[in-house]
């Protein structure tokens, strides 16, 4: 048991997960475990350049992240998201909003993000003007997606 090598910094800051690193070592990372990081080639955690939109008013912020390769990419846009809400980001299920649009993001949407038609309730078709969900779209915009199985699908919904 003596003589196993002990693990370097790098290999300790190993985590999969946004609330494993930051429980562990603090958010963000401090310099020091940052350069450990770089000069262990056997590290699975890396730089990635991560940009986040609010989606009023098309605002961006990059950010340099730690992230892993065994994050998923909702994951690494988590880390990013992490920071951004510190930064008085709203981030959440409804969107990314910067400090300036986030009280009107928070408010309930009366009509459909796609088409801006105003919701209706009292519509129970498959396709009719309700809201689907939780989803900002209604049940007609969410019908006219068709999931198409192809790599390169992009439709009014999916865009």
């Amino acid at each position: 048991m003596e003589n196993q090598p002990k693990p370097t910094l790098a290999q300790q800051l190993g985590h999969a997960s946004v609330t494993d690193t930051t429980a562990a070592y603090g958010s963000p990372l401090t310099p020091e475990i940052v350069s450990a990081i770089l000069r262990d080639p056997e590290s699975r955690l890396y730089p990635s350049r991560i940009t986040v939109f609010c989606d009023d008013c098309g605002t961006d912020v990059t950010n340099e992240c730690m992230v892993s390769r065994e994050q998923t990419s909702a994951e690494r846009l988590e880390v990013a998201r992490v920071h951004m809400r510190a930064k008085g980001w709203q981030c959440d299920q409804a969107g990314d909003f910067c400090p300036a649009h986030r009280r009107a993001a928070s408010a309930e949407p009366t009509s459909c993000a796609k088409c801006r038609t105003a919701f209706d309730p009292t519509d129970g078709r498959f396709d009719g003007r309700a809201r689907h969900a939780q989803t900002p779209y209604c049940r007609h915009c969410i019908d006219r997606c068709h999931e198409s199985t192809d790599a390169f699908h992009v439709c009014a919904i999916c865009r």
